[in-house]
């Protein structure tokens, strides 16, 4: 009950401050396991993407940086949210492990591919951990991109695309050269959406 009151309190927030507009949520698959895959331009990308992708899916699970969880009030609601932490740099073997567990009880799990914000829509190089992830756990990818367009208001528009899920190129083995190549075909399919 506290995770779907806060879900819809963010939902209210968005489309009351940012005017969001949401695109494609029909192609979000209402079960099985999936990774929803997204670019990352501001702090206000997670809760965004998260509450609207709620409407189909009430089982969303998000990596967060770890940094977030040393307030106990925001780490609190983090972990209601289903928030798992992970360190950036230095990713451990629990938090890896936790999140192949969710998405093998065929649930869903948000990743932010390149790891970090950046400013514009230029790409930035994925970490291997979402190519991972997707190897050992056999889930479908449903990109998404998201961009915050300049308006009257200071906030902006946010707009969010979901595209439809994908299967990536399955490989016999998995070594670095597997990672990277199951990375960049993630990345392209986020940066190939038309916003």
């Amino acid at each position: 009950m506290i995770k779907e009151f806060i879900l819809l309190l963010t939902r209210i927030f968005y489309k009351i401050f940012f005017k969001i507009e949401i695109k494609g949520i029909e192609n979000i698959p209402e079960k099985g396991a999936l990774i929803i895959a997204s670019n990352h331009i501001s702090n206000y990308d997670p809760p965004a993407i998260i509450s609207f992708a709620s409407l189909k899916r009430k089982d969303i699970y998000v990596i967060a940086k770890e940094e977030l969880f040393k307030n106990k009030l925001l780490g609190y609601f983090l972990k209601k949210m289903g928030a798992i932490p992970i360190d950036r740099k230095n990713p451990q073997i629990s938090s890896i492990k936790k999140s192949i567990e969710i998405l093998n009880s065929k649930k869903s799990l948000l990743i932010f591919p390149e790891g970090t914000r950046k400013k514009g829509q230029q790409e930035i190089k994925a970490k291997d951990g979402i190519a991972f992830i997707a190897y050992k756990s056999d889930a479908k990818i449903l990109p998404v991109k998201i961009n915050i367009a300049k308006n009257n208001s200071k906030l902006g528009k946010i707009i969010i695309v979901f595209d439809k899920p994908f299967i990536f190129e399955r490989y016999d083995f998995c070594d670095k050269q597997t990672l990277k190549k199951i990375s960049k075909e993630i990345m392209t399919k986020i940066y190939s959406i038309n916003i």
